[in-house]
C-alpha cells in the first residue's frame, strides 16, 4: 500500500470486517452493517491515501473515487465496482448507530436491521477489500 497511513486504513478494515462476521454470528445485525459498511470506508480510504488524496470526512468516500475515475483506465471496472458498492454501504455508517423514527416510532437500529442487511452489507464489505488490495497489486 505505501505509506503508513494507507496501511494503517486497510488493517482497520480488515479488522473491522472480522469484527463485523463475529457480531453476524451473534445476531447483531445493524452493528454488522455499520461495521462492514465502517470496513469498506476505511478500505477505501486506504486507496484514496494511497493515490495523494485525503479520504471523506463527510463518510463519502465514493463521491471522491467518482472524481478521480479515469474512464480510459485499466482499473476502471473494479473502481466502478467499489464506488457501486460504496453508495449502497455509505448510508448505514449513520445509520445503524442511532434510533430511527418510523412514524410515531422511534426504534433503535436492532429493530431495524435483518439478517439479509447483514448478508448484504458483510458481502460488499468483502468484495471491496478484495478490489481494494488488487488495485493496489496493479
Amino acid at each position: 500500500m505505501g505509506s503508513k497511513e494507507a496501511i494503517t486504513y486497510l488493517e482497520t478494515a480488515e479488522e473491522q470486517l472480522r469484527d463485523a462476521e463475529l457480531v453476524f454470528k451473534g445476531g447483531s445485525y445493524a452493528l454488522c452493517v455499520f461495521l462492514s459498511a465502517s470496513a469498506a470506508e476505511n478500505a477505501t480510504s486506504a486507496l484514496i491515501t494511497k493515490l495523494g488524496l485525503a479520504p471523506s470526512k463527510k463518510h463519502r468516500n465514493s463521491l471522491i473515487l467518482k472524481m478521480i475515475l479515469d474512464e480510459s483506465d485499466k482499473t476502471q471496472p473494479s473502481m466502478r465496482e467499489i464506488i457501486e458498492s460504496l453508495k449502497s454501504l455509505e448510508p448505514h455508517i449513520t445509520r445503524a448507530r442511532y434510533p430511527i423514527r418510523r412514524g410515531v416510532q422511534f426504534l433503535p437500529p436492532s429493530k431495524l436491521y435483518l439478517r439479509k442487511d447483514a448478508e448484504f452489507a458483510l458481502s460488499s464489505a468483502r468484495r471491496v477489500l478484495v478490489l481494494v488490495k488488487n488495485l493496489e497489486k496493479s
